[in-house]
Order: structure tokens, then sequence, then C-alpha cells
């Protein structure tokens, strides 16, 4: 039942903030916009106990997929709250991510099943944590990203914007991409050194494919940060880069968990 209070806010959230978008300076778009805000911080808090009720009845903090899912679209939510309520032009684009935060926060439903970790101290607590705001600060980025190259490609064709009229600008979405990046990537760094320190041997938790394609795509977003800092990359390139490294990213950690329990029926651990 919690779970479906948890989607059904986010998605009131995101219903309320695009309606407030084409006229974002109008009173009353301002309380559209207000009414967005509280029910996306309303399905956070809803998704912060869902949570809490599905991990905290688990042995260790191995989670499936879908509880992953789940955590990483928590902060999700959270931040496209704030993107939201300060960045009046980006609440589509907080809007998209309310609805992606409410389709994964029904895998925290409590029961799932899970393996037991070898390892469960605060270290290994750290590195999830990490992990999982890298995860999310890079989510976002991808999602600016492909919002980028859609309105670039629109520009590109002189045909009408249509709906992505309610998108911000070419200028202030290469602004977002970059400002989220670099915090995820900053993070992602933080969560590979931990996982090197922290984690006993890679090789017999099966953890080598998930850090060499994790190392694959930090090198992809560190690329990407050096040509914008030496060469001024920029729209297209930028998007294209950002959505490679991301599906590096993906495919390191839920690629190779699909692979490894479902068809291998092994787990990390």
């Amino acid at each position: 039942m919690l779970s479906v209070l948890v989607l059904a806010a986010y998605f009131a959230s995101a219903l309320w903030l695009v309606s407030s978008v084409h006229r974002a300076q109008d009173h009353a778009a301002r309380g559209r916009r207000i009414a967005g805000v509280a029910l996306g911080t309303l399905a956070a808090v809803a998704h912060a106990t869902l949570l809490w009720h599905g991990l905290s009845s688990k042995p260790s903090w191995s989670l499936t997929v879908a509880e992953a899912a789940s955590l990483i679209g928590w902060p999700i939510g959270a931040m496209a709250i704030v993107l939201s309520w300060l960045r009046p032009r980006f609440a589509a684009i907080g809007s998209a991510l309310m609805v992606l935060a409410g389709i994964v926060a029904v895998g925290a439903a409590p029961g799932a099943p899970g393996y037991d970790l070898q390892q469960q101290n605060w270290e290994i607590a750290a590195h999830i944590a990490l992990s999982v705001l890298a995860y999310a600060l890079l989510t976002i980025a991808v999602v600016l990203a492909i919002a980028l190259g859609l309105l670039d490609r629109r520009l590109r064709t002189r045909r009408p914007l249509g709906w992505m009229q309610a998108l911000p600008s070419v200028e202030a979405l290469e602004a977002g991409i970059f400002q989220a990046l670099v915090a995820g990537f900053a993070t992602l760094t933080l969560a590979l050194f931990s996982g090197f320190i922290f984690v006993e041997d890679l090789f017999a938790q099966h953890l080598i494919h998930k850090t060499v394609l994790s190392c694959l795509a930090w090198v992809v977003f560190a690329v990407l940060l050096f040509g914008r800092w030496r060469f001024g990359w920029r729209g297209r390139t930028a998007a294209s880069w950002t959505v490679g490294g991301f599906a590096l990213l993906a495919l390191a950690y839920f690629g190779s968990k699909i692979v490894l329990e479902a068809i291998l029926g092994r787990h990390w651990g």
C-alpha cells in the first residue's frame, strides 16, 4: 500500500511541476510549483519510509536489483525537488526525474529475497552510500544530456519546438550537465577508491567485471571533463559522451548483477 502512495505522490508532483513551466513567473505558476514541491517532499519522505521498512528487515546490506534501483531513486527524487524549487525553468526536468524516482521506488517493498554479504562493516556501508550518490548524480546528468540531445536535434532541423518549449535553454542544459557530472565524477572516484581499499578479494566475490566496467565509465567521464576544460566540448558531443559513460556504469552494476544472479545463480559476497 505504501509503495502505491509513493508512486502516486511522485507522479502527482511531476504533473504539478510540469504544469508550472510555461509561465514560470506567473503567480499561479508559482503556486503550482509549490504544490509540486510539496507533493514531491511527501513522496520522498514516504519513499524513505518504504526503503527503511524494506531494507531494515534484511539480514545484510546485499540488495536485489530492484532495491538498488529504488535506493538510487531516493536521492534522485530529493535532488529533483531542490532543482525544481531553486531553478523554476528546470521544473520539467524535475518532473521527469520524479517519474523515474516513482517507477523505481516500488522495488523497495518488504519481503524481497537477498543474499548475505561476507563483509558487513562501516567501510562497506560508506562505499555503498558513495556509489548510490554517484549513480544518482550521474543519472541526473544523463537525463539532462538526453534533453539536450532532443532539443539540439529539434533546433538543427528548424522544426517547431512544441512540448520542448518546457525545457531550459541549450546553454542552461549544458551547464547543468557539467555541474552534475563534476559532482558525480568526484563521488564516483571516492566510491571506486573505497571499493579498492575496503572490498576483499574482488575475484573471489565475482566483482572483477563490475570493477573493470566501472573504471571504464570513470575514464569516459574523465575524458569528457578534460575535453570540456581543454577543448570546450559541448552540445551533442557532451550529450553522447555522458550517455555512453552512464551506459557503461549501468552495465557495470545492474548488467553484471542480473547476469550473475539471474542467469548464473551466483551473487556478490
